[in-house]
């Protein structure tokens, strides 16, 4: 058995290419490196470069590396990973899994031959140079424990799985700049075409209706919608609705495949609760689950179960928020 790599050469590397998702990484990074005393970087890379930068610094990173790059594009980005990867020597680099991240990060992986693994929702590195990492296999059925041992390990953490850093006053990290000259792209974009985005963030929801198989048809998300508007919250959906028949955007989908969401309330309607689903809304605080199949998984990560049909559940809901109100919802007697 190959002997672990040590933990005590260049501490964490933590990249983002979404500047919100630097405070997250931080979080992880500084829960790993906490016991071992060691370094936590942010390398800022890319267009995004100096907002990286300027988030580092206020969640309290040690120390930020800006890569300067002749070009900007993910293979010149991976390219420039690369090259904070051998200027740090980290014992582990947390990349954020955004679209770009995950492509980024698999890139990087291959030009240096090191372990990348995707999506990991937990880590923890011991003193013995051991990596364990977990994180969802086949679509979201099973979780995989995975222990990494040579290094530097690169891994991938998909967003919403740790709290943004608190912000520091008076940080005073240093800054290092190193420029890096990489060759013209080989694939050269010759339009971008915009798609059309929901208007409403999910993931910023305190309260989220979640709409599932159990909903008959696309008109009876009004009723959902309206439930939602009385609790100020937002109208979201499984897989089912937002990717088979497309009833609700793909940003309003909550799962592994879709959005990672920790409101304090959360109402799944008609949803039968596969773990392709859990794994996106497991971080709320209470969970109220209404399904008129008893033996529906939605139950067991439910705080409270209604066992009923969602069609006459519903409608009670939104006359009790009603009376709660002290007026009908304008939308009901429209």
């Amino acid at each position: 058995m190959a002997a672990p790599a040590s933990v005590n050469d260049g501490g964490i590397l933590v990249f983002a290419d979404n500047v919100e998702l630097v405070g997250e990484l931080l979080t992880a990074g500084f829960e790993l490196a906490g016991g071992l005393q060691l370094p936590v970087t942010v390398a800022a890379i890319g267009g995004n470069a100096q907002s990286q930068l300027a988030e580092g610094l206020a969640c309290g990173a040690g120390h930020v590396l800006v890569v300067n790059l002749t070009h900007d594009s993910e293979e010149s980005i991976a390219t420039g990973l690369c090259s904070a990867i051998r200027a740090t020597n980290p014992a582990v680099v947390l990349v954020g899994a955004t679209r770009m991240g995950a492509g980024i990060a698999a890139r990087a992986g291959q030009m240096l031959q090191i372990p990348c693994v995707s999506n990991c929702i937990a880590l923890e590195l011991h003193s013995d140079g051991y990596l364990r990492v977990e994180r969802r296999a086949y679509g979201g059925q099973f979780v995989s424990r995975q222990l990494l041992r040579s290094g530097p390990r690169l891994v991938t953490v998909p967003p919403r799985c740790f709290p943004q850093a608190m912000k520091v006053a008076g940080a005073s990290g240093r800054i290092t700049e190193i420029s890096v000259t990489v060759p013209p792209p080989r694939l050269k974009i010759v339009s971008v075409s915009q798609r059309t985005r929901s208007p409403v963030d999910i993931t910023k929801a305190e309260v989220i209706v979640g709409a599932g198989r159990g909903v008959q048809k696309i008109e009876d998300l009004q009723l959902l919608e309206q439930l939602a508007r009385l609790l100020d919250g937002a109208l979201a959906g499984s897989r089912p609705l937002t990717g088979d028949v497309d009833w609700l955007p793909m940003e309003r989908r909550i799962g592994l495949s879709g959005q990672t969401v920790k409101p304090r309330l959360y109402i799944a309607c008609g949803i039968s609760g596969q773990i392709e689903h859990i794994v996106g809304m497991k971080g709320a605080r209470t969970v109220v689950a209404i399904n008129n199949d008893r033996n529906a998984p939605i139950h067991i990560a439910a705080d409270y179960s209604v066992i009923g049909d969602l069609y006459q559940v519903v409608p009670a809901l939104i006359q009790a928020c009603e009376r709660a109100k002290g007026k009908p919802d304008p939308a009901m007697s429209a």
